[in-house]
């Protein structure tokens, strides 16, 4: 099953959610709002699936809000990449075929870039042992992809636990590792619009800039060449190591970061 959508309604949407945030600027001389449009279908990098058991078979599985006893099996996801919706048949087979892969699976999660790289997840309400290790190998391998399998105190990593992005910005190419489990913009055609308004927004200047809740340094990379130097704060380790790591992937040693709570 597909799920009900209508892609070509989102012209109509945005037009209605600019026309509430004028409505609602409007007392404050607001200036005009800069709409950065996404792609209709498969803009969103990473979906998460609970799975449902029917006549012995596990399907992918949605809910309606406040209704968590009626599913709905789908086979295919159009508003995620392409990427995932590739990865969902040959993952299903992949587990349909193997009772070391589905036996307790309970949840899938996938993680895309716009770059190309892939992680899926899988979790389990069982501890996860050798047969599983080798089945999961050879499945990653399989599929090109990054591997992670999580229950209940285990978490066991087959490639990388992140992936690797890329956003251009006034011409330069800024590489990202994106976490497992950590926050990442879900619309990658957006945020590389969002990424080029704040660094055209912000211009060129001589003082410092300091930025809350800096995440994996999504938005302070490219800002960091704006000005002099950064203070970027981050209360999440998983993210303040990746951000570290984007520091250090980039070659940019104008921010300094601090674990701490804004």
């Amino acid at each position: 099953m597909t799920p009900v959508r209508d892609a070509a309604a989102y012209a109509a949407q945005l037009d209605a959610k600019v026309a509430r945030l004028r409505e609602l600027l409007a007392p404050f001389a607001a200036p005009e709002p800069a709409v950065f449009d996404s792609p209709a279908e498969h803009y969103r990098l990473r979906a998460e699936f609970r799975l449902w058991r029917e006549q012995e078979e596990r399907h992918y599985a949605m809910f309606e809000a406040g209704d968590k006893h009626t599913p709905i099996l789908i086979d295919e996801f159009p508003i995620a990449s392409a990427r995932i919706n590739a990865l969902m048949p040959q993952l299903k087979a992949a587990w349909q075929g193997s009772r070391a892969l589905s036996f307790k699976l309970f949840q899938v999660e996938f993680l895309t870039t716009l770059a190309g790289d892939a992680l899926i997840t899988l979790c389990y309400h069982r501890p996860l042992d050798a047969e599983w290790q080798a089945e999961a190998e050879q499945l990653a391998a399989k599929l090109g992809v990054s591997l992670v399998g999580r229950s209940r105190g285990q978490r066991l990593v087959i490639g990388r636990d992140y992936v690797q992005e890329e956003m251009t910005v006034a011409g330069r190419t800024f590489r990202y590792r994106q976490p497992e489990g950590a926050f990442t913009q879900p619309n990658g055609t957006v945020c590389q619009k969002m990424l080029q308004w704040a660094y055209d927004a912000l211009g060129q200047r001589d003082d410092d800039l300091l930025e809350l809740y800096c995440g994996n340094g999504n938005f302070t990379l490219p800002l960091s060449t704006r000005v002099r130097k950064v203070l970027a704060t981050e209360i999440s380790k998983t993210s303040v190591n990746a951000a570290l790591a984007n520091l250090a992937d980039n070659g940019i040693d104008t921010i300094e970061l601090v674990r701490l709570s804004a």
